[in-house]
């Protein structure tokens, strides 16, 4: 999976220096527990900052060989500070697991190694300077030693105390609690599902799972504001107010669109099977949070759309600044929470429907099953009503008179009461 990220080498130095760093990083040999490297080609216009930002948008991290490093190192005198050739960047806020335990030591191995191979070649260039060697025994030593070094900077901090698992404990927590409350739904709502209109079933389920997802979110929201605070770190991004709202927000609709995929499924299942859904559901938005889809093997990559992946990606922008990807984000989480409430008005049908015929009792269970208990008779069970009417399907033709004729000729009236006898 690792083999699968990809790392930067950008050189603003453009001198003997640069040269033999971007050289030896790109000669480390390929493996499947490394990240693969790649010479960025841009300028930058000279401007580390430049680089900081792209790395924060766009990237996992990089070594950058600093403007001016091997004119320095020529012109090195006693105030010469070897850490100013190189600086590597990581970007936790893009996923703080994998480049805290992966990406960040790849990246130490690799400028540590590309120094000691520079420090070796240089060793020889000071030899054919005896002046230096005589006149400056410090500079010398500084030389010798380490004739070039590194910082270390990490452009969306997201690695402090807590942060790595923050979203995953907030989301996790959320999630269980909109379990409990779609469970109790249907579990205690037999009386509303009996004497209301479908369509306000429907519109019960629908606002209580948005309107519990708010509810949830906000409290998450708070422990967050809570947890990191304005000062919590002089590195990170400050918890403002729109901060707090852009947190509730995301947490909201991730909840609602995964409550809105549960909610439909335990409408129409039986308790027995209740557990299939949530365990698919837990496992994997749980795995694509831990991880980035990205990095995945391509029969991974559908995780991009679950709830999880998608809310944690905004989770670590908005307190970080880093990927940013918000368009494309929010878009699929309230798509599928649009998707989820459409496929709701047919679930809510589905459930009113097999209480009302005696299919399915209160908790789900069906007909048939040694748990089942129902008030209420199958429909096949109940015998038609027979109105006396459907007795008669016509009534007789009323007429004023009826004249009975006889072969001999006599006539006899039922108006004139005479039957001819």
């Amino acid at each position: 999976m690792v083999h699968n990220a990809l790392l930067q080498i950008i050189d603003l130095d453009h001198g003997p220096v640069g040269q033999n760093i971007t050289n030896s990083v790109l000669q480390i040999p390929p493996a499947l527990e490394l990240p693969r490297w790649q010479l960025l080609d841009r300028d930058f216009d000279g401007q580390l900052s430049e680089v900081r930002e792209w790395v924060r948008k766009h990237g996992w991290g990089a070594i950058v060989i600093n403007p001016g490093a091997s004119q320095r190192l020529q012109q090195a005198d006693i105030n010469y500070s070897p850490k100013q050739a190189i600086t590597v960047i990581h970007n936790t806020g893009r996923q703080p697991i994998i480049t805290v335990s992966y990406l960040a030591p790849a990246l130490t191995n690799a400028v540590t190694r590309a120094i000691y191979q520079f420090t070796l070649t240089h060793l020889e260039s000071l030899r054919s300077q005896p002046q230096l060697l005589a006149s400056n025994p410090q500079l010398l030593s500084t030389l010798v030693q380490s004739p070039i070094s590194y910082t270390s900077e990490d452009v969306g901090l997201f690695s402090f105390s807590l942060s790595p698992i923050i979203c995953i404990f907030g989301f996790l927590v959320g999630l269980v609690m909109m379990i409990e409350a779609l469970i109790q739904w249907k579990m205690t709502t037999l009386n509303f599902f009996l004497k209301v209109k479908h369509w306000q079933v429907w519109l019960a389920s629908f606002g209580l799972v948005t309107l519990w997802a708010v509810f949830v979110a906000m409290h998450s929201a708070l422990a967050v504001a809570a947890f990191q605070g304005p000062q919590y770190s002089s590195h990170a991004l400050p918890f403002t107010v729109g901060r707090f709202f852009a947190l509730w927000f995301n947490i909201a609709i991730t909840l609602a669109a995964l409550g809105m995929w549960l909610c439909n499924w335990y409408l129409v299942l039986s308790p027995e099977f209740f557990g299939v859904p949530t365990l698919i559901t837990v496992i994997s938005n749980v795995a694509s949070l831990m991880t980035d889809v990205d990095l995945a093997p391509h029969f991974f990559r559908w995780f991009r759309i679950q709830p999880f992946n998608n809310g944690s990606m905004l989770f670590q922008y908005i307190l970080s600044g880093s990927y940013p990807r918000i368009a494309l984000n929010v878009s699929i989480l309230l798509g599928e929470w649009a998707a989820m409430s459409v496929i709701l008005f047919a679930t809510t049908w589905v459930r009113q429907t097999t209480l009302l015929l005696g299919i399915a009792d209160n908790a789900g269970w069906l007909r048939g099953s040694i748990f089942f208990h129902s008030d209420i008779p199958y429909y096949k069970d109940v015998l038609p009503v027979v109105h006396k009417a459907a007795s008669f399907p016509f009534e007789p033709r009323r007429t004023r008179s009826l004249v009975i004729s006889e072969s001999t000729g006599e006539t006899a009236s039922l108006k004139e009461g005479n039957l001819g006898v």
